[in-house]
């Protein structure tokens, strides 16, 4: 029976925290639908994109700085020491965050002007004075993640990102248009509908106590300034296009349309991301981060999970490109299809960069994935801005498949040295993950 089910705690394990990272990109995606669809012109859509990718890098910012660290250290600590943790990471959280609400207001104009994005000033003041919000919530989030809470995180997603859609629909039928300030306002409402469904999931696990220990916060910062440098560079690989189009190109509509093929790219990222969130709290545990073995058999076994999901869906993303975007934007955004077809790729291979990410920061080595990962992404703005000034919009899904394939050897090579990890067996284990599903599901239906 065990040896039927390998991959059954797994799975379950998962299954919410797969619901919650399917929410996000849902979500998005029939928001996205609605503003395509009518309700923001094409430019204002790239603002909009260019917002939330502004967004993202603030979001990555903090979770770099904190979350990653947070849940390292309650994974090493006993249960009195935990709450020194909590405290050392609400303490960073809030200082992190009111430095970022100062950044952002002092830069907002300056960014609008440099990215060409007119009306991203007045949506950042906005979204800096919600940031306050996110302290609470990110707080509670990191604790849920923190215990494996997985069923409590879906939850507070589901009613985020829901909350926002609804306002959205209700806006756009009484309105039939949505200004960016309102969505920005929305944004920030859906946040505080977060704190209040994140508290009641986490009260059981506060402590109600603030006790700040210096060791703490040293260890949580030495450790989180180099996941920093790592996310930080992540966000630059992931995001330097987004930001490139506009200033080179000269207008907002190519961001436009790139965002609305990045919705569909988001989607195929969520084996990874549901995967990420389950490996690294097993593999920072301490029988575990030491064991080479076993941390071979965790990164091969989850790419290759992912990897069985992804491969169909990249399948599709090229097959059906132009229905894709049809669906989504509509006609306005068929320049999408092209680079839709091309980026589509990069699904594979960003597989394999997620994890490694993953396996190197949960077993000690930060400094090695911020090196690694800074050095890429400094590679990929260089190619980036080279392709998009020689072939323009597409340049940027050309210079993504270049990127992440120099990225792919370079990393690949990295797990050999220090773990032995074989790429092959990754896609056996994707391959023998169909059988494994089928026989667990035709388990549960004769149950």
């Amino acid at each position: 029976m065990q040896e039927k089910s390998k991959y059954q705690g797994w799975l379950l394990a998962g299954l919410y925290n797969g619901l919650q990272k399917l929410s996000i990109p849902i979500f998005g995606v029939l928001s996205t639908m609605i503003l395509a669809h009518g309700a923001l012109t094409k430019p204002e859509m790239g603002v909009w994109t260019i917002f939330l990718t502004s967004t993202s890098f603030v979001e990555l910012i903090r979770q770099a700085l904190v979350k990653t660290s947070l849940i390292k250290y309650v994974n090493h600590a006993d249960g009195e020491e935990q709450r020194y943790v909590l405290a050392a990471a609400l303490f960073i959280n809030s200082i992190v965050t009111i430095l970022l609400i100062a950044a952002i207001t002092i830069c907002a104009g300056w960014l609008a002007s440099v990215l060409n994005a007119e009306g991203l000033k007045p949506m950042l003041y906005i979204f800096a004075g919600g940031m306050v919000l996110l302290i609470p919530f990110s707080h509670f989030e990191w604790a849920l993640y923190s215990k494996s809470e997985f069923k409590g995180l879906f939850w507070v997603y589901f009613f985020r990102q829901g909350f926002n859609l609804f306002m959205i629909v209700l806006y756009f039928l009484l309105y039939r248009e949505v200004s960016l300030n309102v969505l920005v306002i929305f944004f920030n409402l859906g946040i505080l509908i977060g704190i209040i469904v994140a508290y009641l999931q986490v009260k059981k696990h506060l402590t109600r106590t603030f006790i700040l220990k210096k060791e703490w916060l040293s260890s949580l910062w030495h450790f989180g300034k180099y996941v920093f440098g790592s996310g930080v560079s992540t966000l630059v690989f992931s995001n330097a296009s987004q930001m490139m189009l506009s200033p080179i190109l000269g207008s907002t509509s190519f961001t436009a349309s790139q965002g609305i093929a990045n919705r569909v790219i988001n989607l195929s990222d969520i084996p990874s991301q549901v995967l990420s969130d389950i490996l690294y709290p097993k593999s920072s545990k301490k029988e575990n981060a030491a064991n080479r073995e076993r941390i071979k058999f965790f990164y091969e076994k989850t790419v290759g999970v992912a990897l069985s999901v992804n491969i169909p869906i990249v399948c599709f993303m090229i097959a059906f490109p132009k229905i894709i975007i049809l669906i989504l934007g509509g006609k306005d955004y068929l320049d999408a299809v092209p680079y839709l077809q091309c980026i589509a790729i990069t699904g594979i291979f960003l597989t394999f960069l997620k994890y490694f990410g993953v396996i190197i920061d949960s077993t000690g080595r930060p400094k090695v994935n911020f090196l690694t990962i800074s050095f890429i992404a400094l590679l990929h703005v260089a190619i980036t801005y080279y392709c998009i000034k020689q072939f323009g919009f597409i340049g940027a899904a050309y210079a993504a498949i270049v990127s992440n394939i120099i990225g792919f050897i370079v990393s690949q090579v990295i797990l050999y040295r220090y773990f032995k990890i074989n790429i092959i067996n990754c896609f056996k284990y994707a391959f023998a993950f169909y059988p494994e599903i089928a026989t667990m599901l035709r388990d549960k239906i004769k149950v």
